[in-house]
């Protein structure tokens, strides 16, 4: 093909595929709307959620504790029999914290004198943890620290609470 052409021939081809994929992507009918639960409509409303104007779309509901996909929801009392539960646990286990990994960071850096770290912890229904997250808060953040919390094998145990149940416990360093 001369090499003239080239350039108005892969135009051409990537628009036919670009078409293609409109075509069949559209053709594909919408999902369903997903109808409110009574316990959304609640925490929404429990929320002082403003009522939907016309043509507005409607506000997102408040994060509500819930359990694993088919369970009920979470009671308000089991998600802070766990919360407590964690705290306690992550507070008995704050000077190994500030041992490993906060005073290292700090003969690194003085600076900041303290870092808020968020830790987001789900546990099994025998109350063991499977999973953990840790994000930082703005402004007082020490990378290295949270990066050495990260590392620190999972191991807290709470109450069994007979579900599956996640948290969030903010704590500071040191």
């Amino acid at each position: 093909m001369q090499k003239e052409l080239m350039t108005p021939a892969a135009i051409l081809l990537g628009s036919l595929f670009i078409a293609a994929g409109l075509y069949l992507g559209l053709q594909r009918p919408p999902p369903p709307p997903a109808l409110p639960s009574a316990s959304v409509e609640a925490s929404t409303a429990h929320a002082g959620a403003l009522p939907a104007t016309a043509g507005a779309p409607a506000p997102l509901p408040a994060p509500h504790p819930a359990s694993s996909a088919g369970a009920s929801p979470l009671t308000s009392e089991l998600y802070k029999r766990a919360e407590g539960d964690a705290a306690k646990e992550l507070e008995a286990r704050r000077s190994l914290f500030v041992k490993q990994c906060w005073e290292p960071s700090l003969r690194k850096n003085p600076a900041p004198a303290r870092a808020r770290y968020i830790f987001n912890m789900t546990f099994d229904a025998s109350g063991n943890e499977i999973a953990r997250g840790i994000s930082e808060v703005r402004g007082m953040d020490r990378p290295d620290a949270a990066q050495c919390l990260r590392m620190m094998p999972l191991g807290l145990v709470v109450s069994p609470p007979g579900t599956r149940v996640s948290v969030e416990i903010e704590m500071t360093l040191p």
